[in-house]
């Protein structure tokens, strides 16, 4: 609002839940809509000190978590549509289509890169009784990978 003070209006529903990734000095952050059909996203070439005009990604989502990996992919896990995983190599400028990695009915989650490229995705069921929901992706250069592990690997120091 023109001439209103800092903290004098509300805000915009459409700006929450932010998400981000350090690229350098640079941040990107991803930010869930209320009445977007898809996500939002700027970029502070300054540590977060100043930001660009937020504009619309190419994907919708909620609930999303972001990692940037050894390789330099940012990848952003969401509900919606279902449980999906959407993978930028360009810092952020563009997106892949997506890939749904699961169905469950309401999902909140978490990306830590355990491997380098090797991202652990743990996610909530929609009953808290529910077990926690997780699966390790490996982020190649030409799509998301599931990886297996053996049950008989062995473990660091044996």
């Amino acid at each position: 609002w023109t001439g209103a003070k800092r903290g004098d209006f509300p805000g915009s529903l459409d700006f929450t839940e932010p998400t981000g990734v350090a690229i350098g000095n640079q941040v990107m952050v991803l930010i869930r809509p209320i009445y977007s059909p898809t996500m939002w996203q700027c970029w502070s070439p300054y540590s977060g000190a100043t930001w660009d005009a937020a504009a619309r990604t190419t994907f919708p989502g909620y609930a999303q978590s972001l990692v940037r990996t050894h390789s330099g992919a940012i990848v952003c896990a969401h509900r919606y549509p279902h449980y999906s995983v959407n993978v930028s190599r360009d810092d952020g400028l563009n997106w892949d289509e997506g890939t749904v990695i699961d169905y469950p009915v309401w999902a909140m989650g978490c990306l830590v890169e355990v491997e380098p490229d090797v991202v652990l995705c743990a996610y909530m069921n929609a009953n808290r009784k529910e077990p926690l929901l997780a699966q390790l992706i490996q982020v190649t250069p030409v799509g998301l990978k599931p990886v297996t592990r053996q049950a008989d690997r062995k473990s660091p120091g044996q």
